[in-house]
């Protein structure tokens, strides 16, 4: 081996213990090139070993108590203090999801919108109605994500000064916006995906395509418009784990506490007001599908929390429609096999796909007002019509009389029929006791 040129070695190399041929050093340099084997071996020119010509992680050779290269990873999650270590993966995992988010995002912007305009398959009209509300989301987050990565830089973060929270701070009242805004779009945007892919084969096939594609990371253009939605609820997970981990005389513990704050009530009146829409949907479809259903069924308040297939003494078939403040029971119209209906989520109309909206699947038999009802069990509702003055129970039934115990019961052979009827029974109490709140004395 010839020799080597001490004096062209930068400074920080001209400690003794690095001067070593890396073949005889204990140190973690991993510097060595070709290949050991073959130069042990001799298969290759001694002067391949010029390793001098190597390129060096400075910062390992410098630093041997070093956690690696310098790479953002280690720059932020390693602290020579050792107390913001576990601050630093958190703060970690809030930038690299935030990134992860931003690029879903920009799926949906600029690859999936982009092509739906440049290939002409649906209106402007129809475009707007799928992607309102996605445009304001993309340059909110890319706000948040260029403010998070320049304070997470490498020559920028601090373990012991760096702050994150007061982003979300910044921000509250444009993702407040922007998000509701979203939200108030999702069902008009579900409904237009739905009805263009049955009248343009093309859209469908396209939306096929996507999943199949990596540019969209072989996702559902519907699950991709899901994650806003999904991003808010963890965003007070996040900063909660971060305060968590966050020494008290920290300065940003105090945003830390500021910022839950506000995400936690953002992501409550997201949530609450995804509820909302589905419930007012569900509550819509109950009357497209009811024959003989009483217009006054959709009120602004009203819900329509989940129904149930049931089945009573006499054998006959109906469904029961859990509200807010009351049940409206319905028969089936003509032939129907009874099956168990999914408490949560259960569309009205039945089970999987969309109906016909002049197809009346059910016909209205009555109403029972929640505070009518005097006791209930897995099997029967009770019911007193005459101690609630303002009742909106229905006093008419197929007899002209309105019965004062309403059985059901549920096919307890089916899976999951058990859970189903203790879902039902406990959504039952839930809202009987609100309604008596919401009432009075």
């Amino acid at each position: 081996m010839g020799d080597i040129n001490i004096a062209s070695l930068p400074d920080e190399l001209m400690d003794p213990p690095l001067l070593r041929s890396p073949l005889y050093s204990a140190d973690a340099m991993v510097l060595l090139t070709p290949h050991l084997i073959d130069a042990i071996a001799g298969t290759i020119p001694e002067d391949a070993w010029d390793w001098t010509s190597t390129p060096i992680s400075w910062i390992s050779a410098i630093d041997p108590g070093s956690t690696g290269p310098q790479t953002l990873e280690n720059v932020i999650i390693h602290d020579p203090s050792g107390e913001g270590s576990k601050r630093g993966y958190i703060v970690f995992e809030i930038l690299t999801t935030e990134q992860t988010y931003f690029h879903e995002l920009n799926i949906v912007k600029n690859v999936i919108q982009k092509k739906l305009v440049e290939m002409e398959i649906l209106s402007s009209f129809s475009i707007k109605q799928i992607f309102d509300g996605m445009e304001n989301l993309f340059q909110l987050h890319q706000l948040i994500l260029t403010q998070l990565e320049e304070i997470c830089s490498i020559d920028n973060w601090s373990a012991s000064d760096s702050t994150i929270a007061q982003i979300f701070l910044e921000h509250k009242d444009s993702i407040h916006s922007n998000y509701i805004q979203y939200i108030n779009n999702r069902q008009t945007a579900d409904k237009t995906i739905e009805d263009q892919q049955e009248k343009f084969p093309k859209f469908k096939d396209f939306l096929i395509q996507c999943t199949k594609s990596r540019e969209t990371k072989f996702t559902d253009l519907k699950e991709l418009l899901l994650r806003p939605m999904q991003r808010m609820t963890r965003y007070p997970l996040l900063l909660r784990e971060l305060e968590k981990r966050t020494p008290d005389n920290h300065p940003d513990k105090p945003l830390i506490k500021q910022a839950i704050e506000t995400v936690s009530s953002i992501a409550l009146a997201v949530n609450q007001k995804m509820e909302g829409i589905q419930h007012a949907h569900q509550l819509f479809q109950a009357f497209q599908q009811t024959l003989n259903c009483p217009p006054n069924l959709i009120t602004e308040k009203r819900r329509c929390l989940l129904n149930i297939d049931a089945v009573d003494s006499r054998s006959v078939r109906y469904r029961l429609f859990l509200c807010s403040d009351l049940i409206m029971v319905v028969v089936y119209e003509g032939k129907r096999t009874m099956g168990v209906g999914s408490l949560l989520g259960n569309r009205p109309g039945g089970s999987g796909g969309s109906a016909d909206s002049t197809a009346k699947q059910f016909r209205f038999l009555r109403w029972i007002d929640l505070l009518d009802i005097v006791d209930y069990d897995f099997y029967k509702i009770r019911i007193d019509p005459e101690r609630n003055p303002r009742s909106l129970s229905t006093l008419t039934g197929t007899n002209g009389v309105f019965p004062l115990t309403v059985e059901y019961k549920i096919d307890s052979v089916q899976p999951g029929a058990a859970q189903k009827r203790g879902e039902f029974i406990r959504t039952l109490q839930n809202e009987i006791s609100h309604a008596a709140k919401v009432a009075g004395p």
